[in-house]
């Protein structure tokens, strides 16, 4: 005999799926259980957070359909995921969704060696690092393998946030009330605006710019915060610096080798932080890339250089999304946080945040990227 429990882990991030952990106890032993976890489908956390946030459900949902994400989730665990040879959750059974049945993805329970932060922490400069490690494995192992078994196969998501831009345009006003620092936003949104929304600049750096610059393609993970990062934890449950498992492949597709670097910095990283790892981080990627290919420079495809000019481009995909993407953030944990003065602090945090990101932008854009903007500011 056996009994069945299960609880919600994904801690108001799940946004386009429910994350359940199932705990089996057997009745007949006091020590004996089993625990797993099954994610399936669906918005329902994403309505509940948006109806907060003023942004329009119809302009997400219309790009963002929930089986077509799903399967392509389920098609990098059947076929690629083996390839990367990273830390991901071991899948034991996909099922796609249709119109007869519910989808899911029943998957080996991580929680009990790792827990995901917030978007209103800050991960540090080792875990930066971790991360930078587990890319440059990942790349070297696309770089490797041959190309028919991964090239082409993951293009659906190619145009990244361009489809969603007015989603988040909805949210400028509704983060100004909330961060109480409106005076600080408003010049880089009146000279910035058209530039930051700009669909073709969107779909020019997703598809087309590392190409530009010479970079070879690799299969990018498209939505690495830390939310979808499990960070080892230690026997008392606390954090560490390792990290455990990358999740949610959901938008997944073809791409730039700093995408998911710059991704990566400009949500997990507050201004500090993300300021410090920007004056090593490219050229660390470098070396643990030579390092994966035995010290053999002449494998490696990129140029630091390269790489750096890309990785400004992909940045300014993400810099002005910051403060719009924490007011839908926050609307997901909010209810689950009692104490006003931390929700003040979490606010707070993400405006600092933002500004350093609004200042690097103007930075870029106003020297060695003034001709982008002139180009795309319409």
């Amino acid at each position: 005999m056996f009994e069945i429990t299960f609880s919600d882990v994904s801690d108001g991030q799940g946004f386009f799926s429910a994350v359940l952990r199932f705990i089996i106890i057997f009745t007949d032993s006091k020590t004996d259980f089993y625990t797993t976890i099954l994610k399936i489908p669906g918005t329902a956390s994403f309505r509940k957070a948006n109806s907060k946030s003023g942004g329009n459900n119809e302009i997400f949902e219309a790009v963002a359909n929930v089986a077509s994400i799903h399967k392509h989730e389920c098609d990098f665990y059947s076929e690629i995921a083996s390839i990367l040879d990273i830390p991901i959750p071991k899948v034991y059974k996909t099922v796609e969704l249709t119109s007869e049945h519910e989808g899911c993805i029943h998957m080996e329970d991580l929680t009990i060696l790792g827990k995901t932060m917030s978007y209103f922490e800050s991960v540090n400069l080792t875990q930066i690092k971790c991360l930078i490690q587990k890319l440059a494995h990942m790349h070297k192992r696309l770089l490797e393998t041959d190309e028919s078994k991964w090239k082409n196969k993951f293009m659906k998501h190619r145009k990244g946030f361009s489809e969603i831009t007015t989603f988040f345009g909805d949210l400028v006003e509704p983060f100004l009330q909330k961060c109480k620092r409106r005076e600080a936003f408003e010049p880089f949104l009146e000279k910035y605006r058209k530039f930051a929304f700009n669909k073709d600049y969107m779909i020019y750096v997703h598809q087309q710019s590392y190409q530009d610059f010479g970079l070879k393609s690799v299969i990018v993970h498209g939505d690495i915060k830390s939310g979808n990062i499990l960070f080892a934890i230690d026997s008392h449950g606390d954090l560490q610096n390792e990290i455990a498992a990358i999740i949610d492949w959901q938008v997944l597709r073809e791409g730039s080798p700093m995408y998911d670097l710059a991704y990566f910095l400009a949500h997990n990283a507050d201004g500090v932080v993300r300021r410090q790892a920007e004056t090593f981080a490219i050229e660390y990627y470098y070396k643990c890339l030579v390092k994966e290919f035995n010290g053999d420079e002449t494998k490696v495809p990129y140029t630091i250089e390269q790489l750096q000019k890309d990785y400004n481009y992909v940045f300014l995909t993400q810099a002005f999304f910051i403060p719009f993407l924490a007011v839908f953030m926050f609307n997901g944990i909010e209810c689950k946080i009692k104490n006003q003065e931390i929700k003040d602090a979490f606010f707070d945090f993400i405006t600092l945040k933002s500004i350093h990101a609004f200042e690097d932008a103007d930075r870029l854009l106003t020297k060695e990227m003034k001709d982008v903007f002139e180009k795309y500011n319409y």
